[in-house]
C-alpha cells in the first residue's frame, strides 16, 4: 500500500485546476482498496473517490483526508453481457464492445471519463444514458460493506443517481448490450466523434458545466415570449444550456483565465492558469445572467469539491 502526501490534484483532472490532496492513493484491485479503506478508518480520515477526473472542479486549497484514484479495470464479456469495473474508460469500453460486434453503447461516443463516474452522473447523449443499459451495480456502502442493487433501485433520472445522494463507492456493473447492426453502429460512433471534435473546445475543461433544461422544469410559454425557440428542442424535450448562455451574450465571456468557450457555450475552459475562484465566479455570473434574462435557474452538472 502506497499512500502519498500532498499530491497535486490538478494533475489528475481534465480542468487542470486543484490543490493538493492531504493523502493520496492509487488503487488497482479490491484488496488494495480494502487496505486503503482500513487505513483511512484507523486514521480517522475522510475518503474522496477520484475516477477519470473529467467532470470535477477542485478547490485550489486542495482536499483534506484521503483521495483514492480508483483504477478497477475489469472488463469481462460473456455473450452480450458485460461486467465492467468503475475505472474502465468509456472510450475503451465502447471500442471493446464494438470489436465484439455488440451495440447499445453508441451514446457514450466522445463522452470522457470512466464507467464509475458515468454511472454516478447517469451520463449520456441523444436521449440515452447509463441507466438504460445497466442491470446491476456492485458498491461499498457507508460502512464499506459490499452491496449490490438493480438499476431500478438506483434512482436514475437525468444526470442523477442514488450515488449522488449516498457516500457509496461504485466498484463494478453488469451491463447488457445487443447484437445489432454493427456497421451502422460503427458509422454512428464515427459521425458522433467527428461532430464532438468539431464542436467542442480543446482547452482544459470539465466538460459541460450545466445540465440542460428539461421542458417540465420551466414555463415554456414564458420562454417563447422571450424568443426562446422551444420547437427546435422538442425531440429531446430539453433546452440546451449552451443555447441559453449564448443567447444571453456570454459566449467567450472571460473572468481572469476562466472563459466561457467561444466554441461551445456550456463549456468553461481554463485558458491558462485559471483559479478555482475564477471559475466559480464565472459560473455564478452565467447563472445570474440566464436567470435575469430568461427566468431559468441553471443547475451545475460539474462535480465541485471543496
Amino acid at each position: 500500500m502506497n499512500i502519498e502526501k500532498n499530491v497535486l490534484l490538478r494533475d489528475y483532472v481534465s480542468f487542470k485546476i486543484g490543490g493538493p490532496a492531504e493523502y493520496f492513493a492509487k488503487v488497482n484491485n479490491s484488496s488494495e482498496l480494502a487496505e486503503v479503506l482500513k487505513w483511512a478508518k484507523e486514521n480517522n480520515q475522510s475518503i474522496t473517490i477520484l475516477g477519470g477526473g473529467t467532470n470535477m472542479l477542485i478547490s485550489d486549497k486542495g482536499l483534506k483526508g484521503l483521495v483514492v484514484k480508483l483504477n478497477l479495470n475489469k472488463l469481462e464479456f460473456i455473450g452480450n453481457k458485460v461486467t465492467v469495473g468503475c475505472g474502465v474508460p468509456l472510450a475503451l469500453f465502447l471500442n471493446e464492445a464494438l470489436a465484439k460486434n455488440l451495440t447499445g453503447l453508441e451514446f457514450v461516443a466522445g463522452v470522457p471519463g470512466t464507467v464509475g463516474g458515468a454511472i454516478r452522473g447517469n451520463a449520456g447523449t441523444y436521449g440515452l444514458a447509463m441507466g438504460d443499459v445497466l442491470k446491476k451495480i456492485k458498491y461499498l456502502d457507508e460502512d464499506y460493506q459490499l452491496r449490490e442493487i438493480d438499476k431500478d433501485q438506483a434512482n436514475f433520472i437525468y444526470r442523477h443517481s442514488i450515488f449522488k445522494e449516498k457516500k457509496w463507492i461504485i466498484l463494478e456493473a453488469d451491463i447488457e448490450l445487443a447484437s445489432g447492426d454493427i456497421l451502422a453502429a460503427k458509422k454512428l460512433v464515427e459521425e458522433r466523434l467527428q461532430y464532438r471534435n468539431d464542436t467542442q473546445p480543446k482547452q482544459p475543461s470539465a466538460g459541460c458545466i450545466f445540465k440542460n433544461v428539461r421542458f417540465e422544469d420551466v414555463d415554456l410559454e414564458v420562454l417563447k415570449n422571450k424568443n426562446v425557440e422551444i420547437d427546435k428542442f422538442a425531440k429531446f424535450k430539453k433546452i440546451p444550456a449552451a443555447y441559453l448562455i449564448e443567447k444571453a451574450g456570454l459566449k467567450a465571456y472571460k473572468m481572469g483565465n476562466a472563459q466561457v468557450s467561444d466554441i461551445h457555450a456550456n463549456y468553461i475552459v481554463n485558458s491558462g492558469q485559471a483559479t478555482f475562484d475564477e471559475v466559480m465566479m464565472l459560473i455564478s455570473f452565467v447563472k445570474q445572467q440566464v436567470r435575469d434574462k430568461y427566468g431559468v435557474q441553471l443547475m451545475e452538472e460539474v462535480h465541485i469539491l471543496l
